[in-house]
């Protein structure tokens, strides 16, 4: 019921969002980079340009924030990142993606929360335009006492093709999981509204998309 769901939401967000009396062992990562804190994690990486693979390794207690942006520019690429993380580590992943023309996206997360009070969240927002081809993968493999989510949300224009495939494994009576994706088009009354301030349909569209990958 709507009643235990809503508990289950609290117990995962207290867990994912832990608080904390110092910043120290926080990380970030841009473009490919990622910070871990010192002698917690390690991050291993094989990639080209147009394809790569990465593995994460989070020790106890270690954290680690990803955040990866393609934005047009690229023909074609497929990302598999590859995480197991170790009691009490928390391992953060934000993407933002768009596409356009004959593009095609890929990327993949697989996450092991594999010690007691891990946990992991993977966001993804992305927008598919023109003929491009998008493909989202996240599986998250709950074998402790620990909380996953998984969300993806994506806006999809013109002939664009775009699949979301989430996936979470509870192999212990105590994990806490949750997916969520949804797909759908800019809503017409967005539009509107924003032409009647002056903007062109183009200049109202461009807001919007820019707005939703904020």
């Amino acid at each position: 019921n709507n009643g235990t769901w809503k508990k289950w939401k609290e117990a995962i967000d207290k867990l994912l969002n832990p608080e904390k009396d110092s910043e120290e062992e926080s990380g970030a990562a841009q473009d490919g980079e990622t910070n871990a804190a010192p002698n917690k994690g390690e991050r291993r990486s094989n990639s080209g340009n147009n394809k790569g693979s990465e593995g994460v390794e989070l020790d106890e207690d270690g954290y680690m924030e990803m955040e990866t942006t393609q934005l047009k520019g690229i023909d074609s690429t497929d990302r598999i990142t590859n995480a197991t993380l170790k009691a009490g580590a928390k391992f953060i992943v934000k993407e933002k993606l768009m596409t356009h023309g004959k593009q095609f996206a890929k990327t993949s997360f697989n996450v092991d929360l594999d010690g007691d009070g891990s946990s992991t969240n993977v966001i993804s927002r992305s927008v598919a335009k023109d003929e491009s081809v998008q493909t989202f993968l996240a599986k998250i493999n709950g074998n402790a006492n620990c909380a996953g989510h998984s969300e993806c949300d994506a806006i999809i224009m013109d002939n664009a093709k775009i699949s979301a495939i989430p996936e979470i494994n509870a192999n212990d009576l105590n994990a806490q999981l949750i997916h969520e994706a949804a797909i759908g088009k800019i809503a017409g009354e967005q539009i509107i509204k924003l032409m009647t301030l002056g903007l062109t349909e183009a200049e109202a569209e461009a807001q919007i998309v820019n707005g939703f990958l904020k």
